[in-house]
């Protein structure tokens, strides 16, 4: 492993990969900061880019957009209030307690910091966890995958939005979706209605800009006349408050690094994301912290459990995709495609069939987290002027970028249409609530889940019951059944508790 670990940086520390990740690094600070854009909103607009670059220079890039994207979101949270990421808003509770005491730096020092510190650690966790768990899964077989597949769409589907209802059924509409087109199991013409353009199913990129970038836009087109916030920051003339000491950060180094544990933990859990690592871990420092009063009053601690453990799932959350072929978040999920469109299958054969490509990918992951320090460090100005940006001068951009990179993905004016045509079914997901990430999953899982059924069957024959001779099939059924179980109970204990409050 450790030869592997030498050889990826050895193939990261060239000037192709390096100005990818400093592009990156910069992109998603720059999307982060700016309230209404997502991180996954960049990656998806990035992903065209780098189709006409090599795997290496092009994944380390998004994987950047995704790492910077989730910092840049605190740094709106502190300044305005507006959280750029819903797992920066606990980050907005102490940080903007902190920017109107004068304290803007101090926040924002602390934040930067723990981002790093919760990253570089659930970073080392995928690189020494990722490699075992994927000689482990090679062991199961199709039929042993084919639950597995089942339980990561329950999973995902029962802890999307709050309805579980709605996020299976999001699911299910990706699902119906991918099955557009030639079968590549039978040669069948599925759902095509006569037209020979829809043989060859739905382009991915157009349509994932069109279910995940332009309802936004059109979103924030409906609320134009909102008031948008200006950012007036107040300084303090003690420079100490400007910024954040050693001795500061080692006093709180203890909720980093427990936080960044929970936010690694949560990550490589399928479907759970960054907020609910973010909540957990602000929970957890608040209950054992010896000033629990400050939290949500300018606690430096707070945004340091908060920051670290949001960031951590960056990480994390690709054991579950690279080992097993699940995501394990929405992020993930894009990144799954962008894997695939680069060649790269993801499972636990990509350790043995792309052993250079992936472990160079982890050193750039490491190599970010220096880069994002660097360029954050020195760019706080510049981010802060883009944070205060008016959203009429940055959706244009958007949606100028957004129907580009829709083109450039295949070079065809049909691309063009189908961007059009998700982006209204995005749309009206988004006003039903559904949710157009939870679709995505869907989308890019069925024709895995396809595959590996149709192995079975051919294995098992007639004899259907040889589908449950597996433990690992009762397993997954169990396991299945457990987080529906657990999603109903936790949300019929919210519904008890909301009323009261």
């Amino acid at each position: 492993m450790f030869d592997n670990i030498i050889g990826g940086f050895s193939s990261i520390l060239a000037v192709g990969p390096i100005l990818g990740i400093i592009l990156g690094v910069t992109i998603g600070i720059v999307f982060g900061s700016i309230p209404g854009i997502s991180g996954i909103m960049a990656i998806a607009i990035m992903l065209p880019l780098t189709f006409y670059v090599d795997p290496v220079i092009g994944i380390t890039m998004l994987l950047a957009v995704y790492k910077a994207g989730i910092y840049g979101g605190s740094i709106s949270a502190i300044l305005i209030n507006t959280p750029g990421a819903a797992a920066s808003f606990l980050t907005s509770l102490d940080g903007h307690a902190l920017t109107k005491s004068g304290k803007a730096g101090k926040a924002l020092d602390i934040s930067l910091y723990s981002s790093i510190s919760g990253e570089v650690l659930a970073t080392l966790v995928l690189i020494f966890v990722a490699a075992p768990i994927a000689t482990i899964s090679l062991q199961a077989g199709p039929i042993e995958k084919v639950f597995l597949l089942l339980f990561a769409f329950t999973v995902i589907g029962s802890l999307a939005g709050e309805s579980i209802s709605r996020g299976l059924l999001s699911c299910c509409l990706g699902m119906l979706f991918a099955m557009v087109g030639m079968s590549t199991i039978t040669g069948a013409s599925r759902f095509t209605f006569g037209y020979p353009e829809l043989m060859g199913g739905f382009t991915f990129t157009p349509m994932l800009i069109g279910i995940l970038v332009m309802p936004e836009v059109l979103n924030t087109i409906r609320k134009r006349r909102t008031p948008h916030h200006e950012l007036e920051i107040k300084k303090s003339k003690n420079p100490s408050d400007n910024r954040i000491s050693l001795k500061e950060y080692f006093s709180v180094f203890g909720t980093i690094f427990k936080s960044s544990g929970i936010g690694t933990f949560i990550g490589a859990l399928p479907g759970l994301g960054s907020s609910t690592a973010a909540f957990i871990a602000y929970g957890e420092a608040k209950r054992t912290s010896k000033n629990p009063d400050k939290y949500g009053k300018g606690s430096v601690e707070g945004i340091a459990a908060a920051e670290s453990a949001n960031n951590a799932v960056c990480g994390s959350s690709l054991i579950p995709m690279l080992t097993l072929s699940i995501p394990g978040d929405d992020v993930a999920a894009l990144l799954m495609g962008a894997f695939l469109i680069h060649g790269l299958t993801p499972g636990p054969l990509i350790f043995v069939e792309h052993t250079e490509t992936i472990y160079a990918i982890f050193a750039g992951f490491l190599i970010t987290d220096l880069f994002l320090l660097v360029i954050a460090k020195l760019g706080f100005r510049g981010f802060i002027k883009v944070a205060s940006l008016r959203r009429y001068y940055i959706f244009p951009c958007v949606t100028a970028f957004a129907f580009a990179g829709a083109f450039t993905a295949g070079q065809d004016m049909n691309d063009i249409l189908i961007l059009i045509a998700f982006t209204v079914l995005g749309y009206s997901m988004k006003m039903v609530g559904l949710n157009p990430a939870v679709f995505i999953i869907g989308f890019i899982l069925t024709p895995f889940l396809e595959q590996n059924l149709d192995q079975a069957l051919a294995i098992v024959g007639t004899e259907y019951h040889l589908l449950f001779a597996s433990a690992f099939s009762w397993v997954f059924i169990a396991l299945s059944i457990f987080f529906v179980y657990s999603s109903v109970r936790m949300r019929k204990k919210k519904e008890k508790v909301e009323p009261t409050a």
